[in-house]
């Protein structure tokens, strides 16, 4: 049983509240934004990544399990 909560003598319609626009995905200022802080970490990164010691031990590493596998290749 439902209770009726309607005022005498108003003109109020039940009416669904206007509904805004879905926020699923991001405006284009979010994209600007989101694009240009993924630019700079992947700057970043690259920085990183080609620098002196890092570049010799990921080479050291890439080597180290391309020898390892070689084994199996035999």
């Amino acid at each position: 049983m439902t209770k009726d909560i309607s005022v005498a003598g108003t003109d109020a319609v039940d009416e669904a509240p206007p509904t805004r626009r879905d926020q699923l995905g991001m405006v284009s200022a979010e994209w600007a934004v989101g694009i240009i802080a993924a630019i700079a970490i992947a700057g970043v990164l690259l920085g990183i990544v080609t620098s002196g010691p890092v570049h010799d031990a990921l080479l050291k590493f890439i080597l180290m399990v391309i020898h390892s596998f070689s084994g199996f290749l035999q």
